[in-house]
């Protein structure tokens, strides 16, 4: 009776034990399937497209599921796959209704199931942004448009944005329960290029190994409006990017949305990787002896004579020069709380690195752009203060070199 009893202990121990590691296994697998919508709250209009991600490590399917049987209002270009897979386009018919409407898009692989809700707004909905760095924000994680809406943020890095010629959009991101933005830009959609992105760069935003994304996608904003950057351009030009991939290390979604097609330009490789590189390294070198720093990056097409070809073979104008405006506050600096500097280089190669010879004061920028930089700084600093940061001459002080 006792061996009985052992043996029966035993058996029942191994069960446990069994059941202990099965259900640990399904957790395992669970954890290894999920699905996301970037955005995941759109506006009502016609042409709105999200992005979906996959991580599976198997084979998988994907389907839609409304809250009102009959309803058909969505459509994914990916409905199976194996592996993970970035940038499955999600597209919405424009929302007729009075109210809003939601969906479910639901990933299976095996026996295992993920879902993520996906909500578009009602017409004559506002739509709704994101915060300032540090600060937490409502509505999508993705992005707003309007030049008239973005001008009253009152954000340091944006420039003005009066030129009608551009369509202006924002994108932000959710991190940690919080949404931050991400940058701001001036849409150009006869040269289907981005003229100038604005951003601001701290350690919020550096901080962090996410690496890079690789998620080439169109911009949401646009749909397929924008420049599609999956293929590359061909030839001897880089997808470049204008927000660096390096300076969104912090999460995900902060990353993916810098491989948008509205963040690329068509840019030589020689130059891209070389002495581009170099200005982004310094850029964010000062971000990390500063407490923010503010930045546009840009380009110059009006003067441009060459076209290249997206992954769709729309056409794309190759800037002919490109520059960066840099405003850097630091209330603890012996050289004053903020410092302004601008670069300026021809779209060639070069052979060293950013020097003296490539920067500028903002005032100068200005003049050869046509465009008025950090139009919030006199709010902040007074008309005057401001005057003199932008006239400064960054080859004279130290801190830029």
């Amino acid at each position: 009776m006792r061996i009985f009893n052992h043996i029966y202990g035993a058996a029942v121990a191994v069960m446990v034990v069994c059941c202990l590691l099965l259900s640990s296994c399904e957790k395992e697998d669970a954890q290894q399937v999920s699905v996301s919508v970037t955005p995941d709250l759109l506006g009502a209009k016609t042409n709105m497209n999200a992005y979906v991600r996959v991580k599976c490590a198997g084979s998988w399917t994907l389907s839609l599921e409304y809250e009102d049987e009959g309803e058909d209002w969505a459509s994914l270009d990916v409905t199976s796959g194996a592996g993970n897979k970035n940038s499955i386009l999600l597209s919405l018919s424009a929302n007729s209704s009075e109210a809003r409407r939601s969906m479910k898009v639901v990933l299976k692989s095996g026996e295992v199931t993920a879902e993520c809700v996906v909500t578009q707004k009602a017409p004559g909905e506002e739509t709704e942004g994101g915060s300032t760095p540090g600060g937490s924000g409502g509505g999508s994680s993705d992005g707003v448009s309007g030049g008239s809406y973005l001008a009253k943020t009152g954000w340091m890095e944006l420039p003005n944005m009066d030129d009608p010629a551009l369509g202006y959009y924002s994108h932000s991101f959710k991190m940690g329960g919080k949404t931050y933005r991400n940058y701001t830009f001036g849409w150009s959609q006869k040269d289907l290029v981005a003229v100038w992105v604005a951003y601001p760069l701290c350690r919020l935003y550096t901080n962090g190994n996410v690496g890079r994304t690789d998620a080439w996608a169109y911009d949401p904003l646009l749909g397929t409006d924008s420049a599609a950057p999956f293929g590359g351009y061909g030839e001897e030009l880089a997808r470049g990017h204008q927000l660096p991939s390096a300076d969104r290390q912090c999460c995900y979604e902060a990353n993916a949305q810098t491989f948008y097609g509205t963040n690329m330009t068509p840019q030589l490789n020689a130059h891209n990787e070389k002495i581009w590189a170099d200005l982004e390294a310094k850029v964010r070198g000062y971000a990390n002896t500063s407490d923010t720093t503010y930045v546009v990056t840009g380009v110059i097409l009006d003067d441009s004579t060459r076209i290249t070809y997206d992954s769709d073979r729309k056409p794309i104008t190759v800037p002919s020069a490109y520059f960066k405006a840099v405003l850097k506050y630091n209330e603890s600096s012996t050289q004053g709380t903020w410092n302004a500097a601008a670069f300026y280089l021809e779209h060639r190669a070069y052979s060293g690195s950013v020097t003296r010879s490539h920067s500028m004061s903002i005032d100068r920028l200005e003049d050869m752009t046509g465009i008025d930089f950090f139009v919030n700084l006199p709010a902040k600093v007074g008309k005057e203060q401001a005057d003199k940061i932008e006239a400064a001459d960054p080859a004279n002080v130290a801190l830029w070199w």
